[in-house]
């Protein structure tokens, strides 16, 4: 983690999430004699920019990388509404901001039931086909990546276990098949998540892989989301999320192997201090359960390939899906240039202006910074208010972005929602 200039109350820099590099440093004040001028109306309400057009002025917008969500505008500083006594004057500096980069771990099924044949060759190698080819993807180039296969072979089960042999007197079993269902032999991972990203490592070890044995679903996400959750906290400026890929509903290592326990483990990590999401891509028919597991790991619905059609290019194509959900809406807090003036977290303001119009509308930050007050009204918080990185929208906030626009204006005391009723 890189080290950072704080002082007490304040960010080293303020966020000015955005997708051009801006470095000036601009003063408003009641009165109108800036170019830069931003009136931005409390949350609801409207206002009129000094171009005589309503919305930003002199407001620099990038629009959305393919399949994702915009940028975050930059306001050149702002007038806002201070509370009582009228408007605040605002100094703002403008540093450039940026989205966190997303890290992909993938937790592929390698069972037995991948070698049976389909269009193209066994599902395995249609399936191992087009990851490879979303790997060595250029638009995947800054994207960690990093690989596990279920299941995990292992010496050892436990009596009345399917495939497990235990011989009487001594007490000692035997796995003759399946998997092991330890989740703590799947939290290491085939290759791990590196910085910079080692595509062609993963790509190489999917390569060299075999397939055989069970379903032991359950275990095998538990193992992987507690790695996956020990690499977030350890890098709280990128943001991971797991990709499950199976052929099958989940099978042996009973019980606490269904559908519904799978689901449990995916909601436990979505509702975590890293708020992981599990993306789902089913390959067979009879598979509509998994969407229990992508519903309770934040991704609405599983991607299911039917093996009766083009394997490889419908696995693809739910690659491209994911790549294009996976944005993210956390914003990095930039560290501090020489000279840069300190910027109190108190006065930052993050507004949205929908798709069609130019009128902002104030985005309050969450009840008392909470991520738990985000409900369905939105909103923004900070990852940690007495030692923030990032920027992070609420979901429903994040889900709007596909129809406008965030511009964040700085320098003002920031508007915060009311105590839940």
């Amino acid at each position: 983690m890189q080290n950072r200039t704080l002082i007490p109350g304040g960010i080293s820099v303020i966020v000015a999430l955005a997708a051009v590099s801006v470095g000036a440093s601009v003063s408003c004040s009641q009165a109108a004699e800036s170019e830069s001028r931003v009136d931005v109306a409390p949350q609801g309400g409207s206002s009129q920019g000094s171009s005589g057009q309503g919305g930003v002025s002199n407001t620099s917008r990038a629009g959305s990388a393919s399949g994702g969500l915009p940028d975050l505008a930059v306001s050149m500083g702002g007038v806002a509404d201070g509370g009582e006594g009228g408007s605040a004057v605002c100094d703002a500096q403008v540093r450039e901001g940026q989205r966190a980069p997303i890290d992909m771990y993938f937790l592929v099924d390698s069972s037995g039931s991948m070698a049976d044949s389909v269009s193209g060759g066994s599902k395995w190698d249609v399936v191992s086909s087009a990851l490879i080819g979303f790997l060595q993807d250029p638009r995947s180039a800054d994207t960690g990546v990093g690989i596990g296969y279920f299941p995990v072979k292992s010496n050892s089960c436990s009596k009345g276990q399917p495939g497990c042999f235990c011989i009487p007197i001594i007490n000692l079993c035997l796995a003759t098949e399946g998997g092991s269902c330890i989740a703590n032999d799947y939290a290491t991972p085939a290759v791990r998540l590196a910085l910079p990203p080692q595509t062609a490592t993963v790509v190489s070890n999917i390569t060299a892989h075999d397939v055989g044995g069970g379903t032991p679903t359950r275990p095998a996400l538990e193992g992987a989301l507690a790695y996956l959750s020990q690499w977030a906290s350890e890098h709280p400026e990128r943001k991971p999320l797991l990709v499950l890929a199976t052929d099958g509903e989940p099978a042996g290592c009973v019980p606490g192997n269904t559908a519904q326990d799978v689901a449990n483990v995916a909601a436990q990590a979505l509702a975590g201090p890293n708020a992981i999401r599990t993306f789902v891509i089913g390959v067979g028919g009879s598979l509509v359960s998994l969407n229990l597991v992508a519903q309770a790991g934040g991704t609405d619905h599983a991607f299911l390939v039917d093996t009766g059609g083009d394997v490889a290019t419908e696995f693809a194509d739910a690659l491209d899906e994911i790549r294009g959900a996976a944005v993210s809406c956390d914003f990095i807090i930039p560290d501090a240039s020489s000279g840069a003036e300190p910027i109190d977290p108190g006065q930052v303001n993050v507004s949205y202006t929908p798709k069609g119009t130019s009128i902002p509308t104030r985005v309050p930050q969450t009840f008392m910074g909470d991520p738990e007050n985000c409900a369905s009204n939105g909103g923004w918080y900070y990852d940690d208010p007495q030692s923030p990185h990032m920027i992070k929208l609420c979901e429903a906030t994040c889900q709007s972005l596909s129809a406008g626009a965030i511009q964040v204006e700085f320098g003002c005391e920031t508007l915060k929602q009311p105590p839940p009723r």
